[in-house]
């Protein structure tokens, strides 16, 4: 084999699996490409140090990834924060390291306290099945944050996207639109969303959804009117005996707790087991804690009630444990 084409190989792993098989096989691909894979989750956070100061701690690292001049290869979940007792605070913690990096095959990527510059977004995120934000601030070359949009644009390979404090305008959710795999996400949350957000736009888009499950929740800046019309939303979402859309779950100023645990029930059951009854491939094992209210347990008697009296299943069913399930209809589920 030339020599120029095992160098080629050595310089392009194609998968990390690979490259580690190579590496055993052969020292010669190591040399010519040192990579440490790092395939178990990696937790980098801020933690407790002597003399209680807090600084910048790698933890369920393989490696000590301050000290090594290889290149890392991170093929698991990649979780980055600090503690919260920390008094201090790295919002570049994440980027000293990004220097580092050969590659980031994340499957969950959760990223908290942190800024992060756009062009490094894509090395982060596209292999990303799930992607959580929370206070982090993308920014552009010229120091300007990065809306919502172009993060989940760049997150193609998402189904579960959760960002606190997104930037938003009032063409966020028209240019979510049009973005393919945003139509398909499995779920969809922003939390502290500001008044800006177009609701109209989304209650559109909310009327004919199948696909995700959003969760909106909103900023204690806004104003009356806008609260008014999310009262409407969610009264009709609660008058709705049938759906045939995915309901938002909403939190907002001025939703009391009677509603706000409606809607809970309405997502969690309250579509007549529109999620349930699609599900072929998990098994879910649900087992309530004691606290739940009499209505909940009513509505969970009504779904155990349907399972029990199916006769042949094309979906997979639940196996449910809650107050009030009697001995006979646990031991039949």
């Amino acid at each position: 084999m030339p020599d120029s084409l095992v160098y080629y190989i050595a310089k392009n792993p194609t998968t990390w699996k690979m490259y580690q098989k190579m590496v055993k096989t052969c020292k010669y691909f190591f040399i010519k490409n040192p990579i440490l894979v790092i395939d178990q989750r990696l937790c980098l956070s801020i933690a407790r140090s002597y003399y209680y100061k807090y600084e910048p701690t790698f933890i369920q690292t393989p490696y000590d990834i301050k000290q090594t001049k290889s290149k890392l290869w991170i093929a698991h979940d990649l979780t980055v924060g600090y503690s919260v007792i920390a008094e201090t605070k790295y919002p570049n913690f994440l980027t000293s390291i990004i220097p580092k990096l050969y590659r980031c095959d994340v499957r969950v990527l959760s990223l908290h306290n942190q800024v992060i510059s756009y062009f490094d977004l894509p090395l982060l995120t596209s292999s990303a099945e799930k992607v959580y934000f929370n206070q982090v601030v993308v920014k552009h070359k010229d120091g300007s944050s990065v809306e919502v949009q172009k993060i989940v644009e760049i997150a193609s390979n998402a189904t579960r996207i959760h960002i606190a404090h997104p930037t938003i305008t009032t063409e966020t959710m028209e240019k979510l639109l049009k973005i393919p795999h945003f139509l398909s996400l499995r779920d969809f949350a922003i939390e502290n969303v500001p008044q800006v957000f177009d609701m109209e736009a989304f209650y559109a888009h909310m009327k004919k959804n199948k696909a995700t499950i959003f969760h909106l929740f909103f900023d204690e800046s806004i104003s009356d009117a806008y609260m008014k019309r999310l009262d409407e939303i969610t009264d009709e979402i609660i008058a709705t005996k049938e759906f045939d859309y995915e309901p938002v779950l909403f939190r907002f100023r001025g939703l009391d707790d009677e509603r706000e645990k409606k809607l809970n029930d309405i997502y969690l059951f309250g579509k007549k087991n529109f999620k349930l009854s699609k599900n072929k491939t998990t098994i879910f094992h649900l087992f309530f804690d004691k606290s739940i209210s009499d209505e909940y347990v009513k509505r969970l008697d009504e779904i155990v009630d349907e399972i029990i009296a199916t006769k042949e299943f094309d979906y997979k069913p639940a196996l449910f444990g809650f107050r009030g399930l009697d001995y006979q209809r646990r031991i039949k589920l």
